[in-house]
């Protein structure tokens, strides 16, 4: 190996190619393949990192009743909103559903490569 007075950038690509030189072809083979295996779990890391924010801003409105109101009028205003709260829990079990879905296929595709 060389050894230089001087910093320069010319150096330490040359003890690198002498390094390299002395090697063997599979080493060479195996550098690779630790290489692009870290690259590939980096590139992994990176791509999963990204979630959208769970966060969603909800207003809350609250009704003010009549203390006089009959009992037939507070019935019939529990069956509307019963109905919205139906509504409301069907559309969360859809995308509670469409999720499962989304995990099963990945599960199954990991299957069939055997993991």
């Amino acid at each position: 190996m060389r050894r230089n007075r001087h910093v320069s950038s010319v150096g330490p690509l040359q003890d690198l190619r002498d390094v390299l030189r002395i090697r063997h072809r599979y080493q060479l083979w195996f550098l690779l393949a630790a290489f692009v295996t870290t690259g590939l779990i980096l590139t992994g890391f990176y791509l999963d990192s990204y979630f959208e924010r769970a966060y969603k801003r909800e207003i809350i409105y609250v009704q003010n009743w009549r203390a006089d109101r009959t009992l037939d009028e507070i019935i019939a205003q529990q069956k509307i909103d019963e109905e919205k709260r139906q509504k409301r829990e069907a559309e969360r079990k859809a995308k509670s559903e469409k999720k499962r879905l989304e995990y099963k296929k990945i599960d199954d595709q990991l299957k069939a490569m055997g993991l």
